[in-house]
């Protein structure tokens, strides 16, 4: 038997854990961020599809109105018109409708879409059409041809992927026919 083997010291081992913890907290902050940042690609999808289906709404309202004037479709397209302002609705930064217009939303059954008064309410989980996304509607000045009305979709969450509000906007412009 030889004695003069030589083995690791202390100190060497000590090192080793060393670095294999800090690897090991390295690879765990990175997958955790990771995944908050899908929990908040995820989140953003949602809502991007609820305000895609707040604009086909507008757009079905809208063509209904071409195609048919008295359908019921078509009168909420009336109605759009005639709720929509020239001023746009102001709001805080914590999403907080201010000030005395209302913003909507649109639902959808069977073949028929109806306008909806939006109820400012604190930003959910995730926003739905009437729980923190709303639609505003702002017209075109009376001299300018075509007329137009431009529809702002917004949306306030509180997401769970990052830390504070996770907030949204999209404008649309549809044309006036009825003008």
């Amino acid at each position: 038997m030889a004695y003069n083997q030589r083995g690791d010291t202390l100190v060497e081992v000590l090192m080793a854990i060393v670095i294999l913890s800090v690897v090991i907290v390295g690879a765990m902050t990175i997958m955790s961020r990771g995944l908050a940042a899908a929990q908040i690609a995820l989140e953003h999808s949602q809502v991007r599809l609820s305000i895609n289906g707040q604009i086909e709404m507008l757009r079905f309202a809208r063509d209904t109105y071409l195609r048919n004037p008295s359908d019921p479709s078509a009168a909420q397209w009336s109605a759009l018109v005639a709720a929509s302002n020239t001023n746009a609705i102001t709001y805080d930064n914590t999403c907080n409708v201010t000030g005395s217009k209302q913003g909507f939303y649109m639902t959808k059954n069977a073949s028929q879409v109806s306008r909806n008064t939006y109820t400012p309410s604190s930003p959910q989980a995730i926003a739905t059409p009437g729980t923190g996304l709303w639609v505003e509607s702002v017209r075109s000045q009376a001299a300018v041809t075509p007329a137009y009305i431009d529809f702002v979709i917004r949306a306030c969450w509180s997401g769970s992927g990052a830390a504070g509000q996770q907030r949204t906007v999209t404008a649309v412009r549809l044309y006036d026919p009825s003008r």
